[in-house]
């Protein structure tokens, strides 16, 4: 049966009427529907926009039509009523809104692939049930020119809900990227069906480059309006750019309340950001609400114009820790390998132990942390890495590969740290999350000028605003449901605390590590945070350059074991050596160590050589080393029982008790060979004299290795 083609069809006398005359090229509104439907049938009307949650209908008919056209105004609204209209009359509506103005001519709307297994009266049922639903709207216009004009039926529907619907699909489609960015939200516009005209890739690029400048974007916020400026720049400094009604709510502003629909038009209109409803719980993130948002772009615009003070904002006080965590870690090994230090049930160490140990590091642990603190965090990373294991006597004992990390040059070590810091679970945040921020953080960490004091929110609102943009790219939705059915997530992280816990972070670790400085206002806040020189160079930054030379003339040793260091600038790893032999005294601008006996010995059991001692002390002290404190350091290693290995495998030693020893030992005797004299033996085997080296020193003999070995 074919369906009748002309447009005198169907219900056209009885529900026709001529172009409206409201809205862009004669489309259909929803004042239309309303002035049309007659008052028995408005009750009708207003059950299904009500969605059938209330069975009381308003008495007055005023008030059935302000709340018909407050749902017919709602893009959530819109999409759960079309969804739930059925096969057919959802297909002729989707039909409908894929057309130009969302209307169609009935011969088009007959002659429509996608309804053609509707006969003449399914279809004409559906457009009467669509229509008493205020979905469609029917009208009859003249087409045609010359002296015979035509009248043609046309069915569309009203231009507010094919709006609300597309938007709302739209925003599902380009997801939160579309959400938090501004080229997403640029991709959106541009890419809307109603436009006429498409906007080639290539222009699209240039338009974003163009908007997203750092000078455009900080002068589109300028030019908003006072109050919404304002509420701007809060939202950014306070919020990093994303503010949810609930803490609007709870924040000081001189805006009277919440107006999210006239706050999004000129913030979309003036390319600063956006005001809808915002749904993250699905990545395991605690924000379901509407929300003002800053686009990220402009968010980072408008940071780098603040986040960077000058010299009148520089902090009141600049902390820094620069390589203590190192020197603590070999210090805390050396103690193990000295003491027998025992464990609790739990595998802790006793309190009173602790103690002990903190008396051997270095005292001055800023003000992020304990020392308490930093020794429990030593104590994790030694067993996570590997650097200490128990022992059958419920004691801990330094493994071999404890013995070689104070071999390891700075830059080794503190790699390790940072590797294990990424995946460190601290504080009351996510790990889930945290990881993922602070690879993000680390990425725009090496952008930073070395030096230079940024706001201490300044990365970890950019980091975290990074991360939300990037939430459907890095598949976090699946791997939350996944984590959720394996019961291994945990309750939804706030999105502010988001950027907090990413704070405490980096208060707590890489100010530790050395990497930043931590600079605080007079009240001792934290208000700022510096890449150091050092950091910079172990992220490696090509802009740093390479390592600088040593300065000579930096230290003076005087008669009384007391080494001053003048600081140079760059001298962590001048430090980092003076450290494994050194004590310090005093925490100052220039450093005072303590040579002792204890610490020459401590480094030569660590492996550094008596000759890498002074040759240390002679390369950097600006007047030559005392001779008692020459005599000393090398008195202290021969009556520690170092030794000295030739290329040709003779073992010197000038300690009698010592050679005796060695000589004694079952476990070298299979490398002796001869006794040339009292103080040296000719040992044998097919190794070379690093190899035999590193032998002897795991059976507990202190080696160095000759001019002509190394």
């Amino acid at each position: 049966m074919k369906r009748a083609r002309n447009g005198s069809s169907g219900t056209n006398g009885r529900n026709g009427y001529g172009g409206n005359g409201n809205g862009r090229d004669d489309a259909f509104v929803i004042s239309d529907v309303l002035s049309r439907v007659s008052k028995d049938d408005l009750p009708t009307l207003y059950r299904f926009w009500e969605g059938g949650t209330n069975g009381d209908v308003p008495d007055t008919t005023d008030g059935l039509r302000d709340l018909v056209r407050s749902w017919m105004n709602d893009p959530t609204v819109i999409e759960e009523r079309i969804n739930n209209l059925g096969r057919r009359l959802g297909a002729v509506v989707e039909d409908l809104l894929a057309s130009p103005r969302y209307q169609k001519s009935w011969d088009e709307l007959a002659a429509a692939r996608s309804l053609a297994y509707l006969s003449d009266y399914d279809l004409e049922a559906c457009v009467a049930a669509l229509a008493r639903n205020g979905l469609v709207v029917e009208a009859t216009r003249s087409a045609g020119n010359g002296k015979s004009p035509t009248k043609a039926r046309i069915v569309g529907v009203p231009r507010e809900v094919g709006d609300g619907l597309s938007e709302r699909r739209r925003e599902k489609m380009r997801g939160v990227f579309g959400t938090f960015t501004l080229r997403g939200h640029l991709d959106q516009a541009y890419s809307d069906p109603a436009r006429k005209t498409k906007m080639t890739p290539s222009r699209m690029r240039e338009l974003y480059k163009m908007y997203s400048q750092e000078t455009a974007s900080t002068a589109r916020i300028d030019r908003l309006p006072d109050g919404v400026r304002g509420l701007v720049e809060k939202a950014i400094l306070e919020f990093g750019g994303v503010l949810p009604k609930h803490l609007f709510q709870r924040m000081e502003t001189n805006l009277p309340h919440w107006n999210g629909r006239r706050w999004s038009m000129i913030l979309e209109q003036s390319l600063v950001g956006t005001v809808c409803d915002v749904d993250l719980c699905k990545y395991g993130i605690d924000l379901r609400d509407e929300t003002l948002i800053v686009f990220n772009e402009v968010s980072l615009a408008w940071l780098r114009r603040v986040a960077v003070p000058g010299d009148p904002d520089r902090p009141h006080e600049e902390l820094s820790l620069g390589i203590d965590l190192v020197s603590n870690i070999s210090r805390f090994l050396a103690y193990i390998d000295e003491n027998g230090v025992r464990f609790t049930v739990r595998g802790e160490i006793f309190k009173t132990t602790e103690k002990k140990i903190l008396q051997h590091l270095i005292p001055n642990p800023g003000r992020e942390l304990t020392r308490e603190e930093v020794l429990r965090f030593i104590f994790r990373f030694a067993k996570r890495g590997g650097l200490i294991d128990r022992t059958g006597k419920r004691t801990f004992r330094m493994t071999p590969d404890g013995r070689a990390w104070s071999a390891l040059v700075l830059a080794s070590k503190q790699r390790q740290l940072l590797d294990f810091m990424l995946e460190e679970a601290t504080g009351d945040g996510s790990l889930f999350h945290q990881v993922r921020m602070r690879q993000i953080f680390m990425r725009m960490l090496k952008r930073l000028e070395p030096g230079v004091w940024y706001d201490l929110m300044y990365l970890p609102f950019l980091a975290r605003n990074n991360y939300l943009s990037t939430l459907d790219d890095l598949r976090v939705a699946d791997a939350v449901a996944e984590r959720s059915q394996g019961g291994r997530f945990h309750s939804l992280e706030d999105v502010q605390r988001l950027a907090w816990n990413l704070v405490t972070w980096a208060r707590q670790r890489l100010y530790l590590l050395g990497l930043i400085d931590m600079g605080y206002d007079a009240s001792g806040r934290p208000v700022a945070m510096r890449l150091t020189q050092h950091g910079a160079r172990l992220l490696g930054l090509d802009r740093i350059g390479p390592e600088r030379p040593r300065r000579q003339g930096s230290l003076v040793v005087t008669p009384d074991f007391e080494v001053v260091l003048f600081p140079t600038g760059d001298d962590v790893d001048l430090i980092h050596d003076l450290d494994r032999f050194c004590v310090r005294e005093k925490l100052e601008s220039i450093l005072h160590f303590r040579i002792g006996q204890e610490g020459v010995v401590r480094a030569l059991r660590s492996g550094m050589s008596l000759k890498a001692i002074r040759d240390l002390l002679e390369s950097h002290s600006r007047t030559p080393v005392p001779q008692n404190v020459t005599f000393s350091i090398q008195d202290w290693a021969v009556h520690a029982g170092l030794m000295c290995l030739t290329s040709g495998l003779t073992l010197e030693c000038f300690d009698a008790d010592s050679m005796r020893r060695f000589q004694q030992d079952p476990g070298t005797r299979r490398y002796i060979g001869r006794t040339l004299d009292e103080r040296r033996i000719k040992l044998k085997g097919k190794v070379t004299p690093r190899r035999m080296q590193a032998l002897l020193r795991e059976l507990g003999y202190l080696v160095d290795l000759d001019d002509s070995a190394a």
